[in-house]
């Protein structure tokens, strides 16, 4: 049988990065939306941060690789039911303050039913995060687990 490594160790997240803070912040009052009422997860904030990264690394907005995070946090939070919604900012966004890309961020889940109805719930555990791609972009990523 495969160890499972134990990730209770990692603790409570402590201080969150200006991109996070932003993205968080601006979940917490935007009109609707309830997902950052959600707990921090530490290993949630890892795997949002990582695909935020890659999305700017790609300049390409998506959920590339999604079946493969899921099956690594069935591995490491157990067999939650996990969901990730993706965005992107406009070029000319391109040095706004975290909270007004977050903000964009929310606008842009509240035109797609499927995004908004991830980002309108409270869900037990989530992680978010936003990362600039080499051409002015900027990309966020939000994971929850119930």
């Amino acid at each position: 049988m495969k160890a499972v490594p134990d990730y209770d160790i990692i603790g409570v997240v402590g201080n969150l990065t200006p991109t996070q803070s932003g993205l968080i912040e601006a979940g917490k009052v935007f009109p609707g939306a309830h997902v950052c009422e959600s707990e921090i997860h530490s290993i949630l904030m890892e795997m949002a941060t990582r695909h935020a990264l890659y999305q700017a690394t790609k300049n390409t907005q998506g959920h590339q690789f999604f079946q493969q995070r899921v099956e690594e946090l069935y591995h490491t939070m157990g067999q939650y039911a996990y969901a990730e919604i993706c965005a992107e900012s406009w070029k000319w966004q391109e040095h706004d303050t975290m909270l007004a890309l977050g903000e964009e961020m929310f606008k842009c889940w509240k035109q797609s039913p499927g995004h908004w109805s991830v980002a309108c719930k409270k869900h037990k555990f989530f992680g978010a995060d936003m990362a600039k791609g080499s051409k002015g972009i900027w990309y966020s990523c939000i994971i929850v687990a119930d």
